[in-house]
């Protein structure tokens, strides 16, 4: 099975587990490759994470969970996809849909560099791969539990004590009101 992994670091001939938001090394991939360079840009600092996605049958669904939030993260960033075939030890711990993990390094077979995933992105959209849920779109009930996600990790981290902390800022950005509500 190939399996792909993506990076904003080019030039790796093998992807090594580092320690994640569920507690343990692992090395992340992904069995679509639209997938794994949604992970190619790191939008908030470890241990926190923001890739609010989703499926609509085949097709790759981004939630814009504030305006133009697609844009503002991956315009003008360059991603890596790396593909790796026999990862071995390579299972789905995390329960997440076409995600793998493995605790031991992975040989890369290939890679391919993506000078502006934004346009890369909007190819794929227009061949019906990917879509992007503009926030006005989004549901009530999905924006309050991204929302609800969000003001626990404010509380879990205790962020409102750290101001100057990039989670911090991303937050007060982008979720005004998830900032004051703390």
């Amino acid at each position: 099975m190939i399996l792909y992994h993506g990076s904003p670091a080019g030039g790796l001939r093998e992807l090594k587990p580092f320690l994640s938001e569920h507690g343990r090394p692992y090395l992340y991939f992904a069995d679509n490759p639209l997938v794994a360079l949604l992970y190619a840009v790191k939008p908030v600092p470890k241990p926190f994470s923001f890739y609010p996605y989703g499926f609509q049958e085949k097709t790759v669904v981004f939630s814009e969970y504030y305006e133009n939030a697609f844009a503002d993260i991956y315009k003008g960033k360059t991603g890596y996809l790396y593909e790796c075939r026999n990862v071995r030890g390579a299972g789905q711990p995390t329960q997440i849909n076409c995600a793998y993990t493995c605790t031991e390094p992975a040989r890369v077979d290939s890679v391919t560099e993506i000078p502006d995933l934004y346009v890369f992105f909007m190819r794929q959209e227009k061949e019906g791969l990917f879509h992007i849920k503009p926030q006005q779109a989004v549901s009530e009930q999905e924006m309050h539990l991204a929302q609800e996600a969000l003001q626990e990790d404010m509380q879990k981290y205790c962020l409102k004590a750290q101001p100057a902390h990039p989670m911090s800022i991303f937050l007060r950005e982008h979720f005004p009101e998830v900032w004051e509500k703390s």
